[in-house]
């Protein structure tokens, strides 16, 4: 019995041996995959700070685009405004010079026919012609 049980001792020193050496082995294995996690930590920790910096370098143009184009808005709109105005200084100078060349025909038949009653518009017309030559 002591043969059987030195034998059993053995077996199981040989087992145990086997399976510290397999525990060494995934020992090693979980070390390399820890050191493995690690390193994709760190380069998930470099990858996010560098989405972080794009962000905010994207955010940054987003908000000077906007301030840009609202500045280009106020000037279209003050633009805008201002050839409201002229139109409307042209119109009103369109309506003036319609005034005064209705005005102007009618006070050049005022003098027609004054000239044509005083006799003289056969003379101005030879002192017209005259001085065209």
């Amino acid at each position: 019995m002591l043969v059987a049980q030195t034998k059993e001792a053995a077996r199981l020193d040989a087992e145990l041996s086997e399976k510290k050496e397999e525990i060494d082995g995934l020992q090693e294995s979980l070390e390399r995959l820890k050191e493995k996690l690690d390193e994709k930590d760190e380069m998930i920790g470099k990858l996010k700070e560098r989405l972080n910096e794009k962000d905010q370098i994207l955010e940054e143009e987003r908000t000077g685009s906007r301030e840009s184009q609202d500045r280009l808005k106020e000037k279209l709109d003050a633009k805008d405004a201002m050839m409201e105005r002229l139109k409307r200084r042209l119109n009103h100078k369109d309506e003036r010079i319609q005034e005064l060349e209705e005005e102007m025909k009618v006070l050049q038949g005022d003098k027609w026919r004054e000239l044509e009653d005083d006799g003289t518009a056969a003379e101005v017309l030879l002192r017209l012609r005259a001085l065209f030559r």
